[in-house]
């Protein structure tokens, strides 16, 4: 009986396909920002699995930041940006965020699925500007 040799060549082919595959898929199908509308009167919820942080981006740098629970989770501010943490796996609280003449806020829940990432927070009543082009 003869023994059919495998060809490292083509195992190696496979497995370089696979690969890039993966990262295509994992990159052309990535999550986007989600963006919330708020008013002073109105919550959003943010979702956040543990071990990784949440951005909440502004279209101004934040004033200030009121943390209801600061052992349940962590605020760094960087430039527009807030990066928030989790600190426990099951922590729920709220943060209200002060810019110029406004106020944000938000119910932080910890989640075992997929939570947020990124989340561009803008002003309910601002309106979006459609794009010129020159002619």
């Amino acid at each position: 009986m003869k023994k059919e040799r495998v060809d490292l060549h083509f195992v190696w082919l496979i497995v370089v396909t696979v690969g890039l595959v993966f990262f295509w898929v994992k990159f052309a199908f990535g999550k986007d920002a989600r963006t919330v509308r708020l008013s002073d009167e109105r919550m959003a919820v943010i979702f956040i699995h543990p071990g990784q942080s949440v951005i909440l981006n502004f279209p101004v740098k934040p004033n200030k930041v009121i943390l209801g629970n600061k052992g349940l989770f962590s605020v760094e501010y960087v430039e527009n940006d807030l990066a928030v943490s989790a600190l426990t796996t099951q922590a729920k609280s709220n943060l209200f965020v002060f810019l110029t003449g406004r106020r944000f806020g938000f119910d932080l829940v910890t989640t075992s699925g997929p939570g947020d990432e990124i989340v561009l927070v803008r002003d309910r009543l601002e309106k979006s500007m459609p794009v010129r082009f020159k002619e």
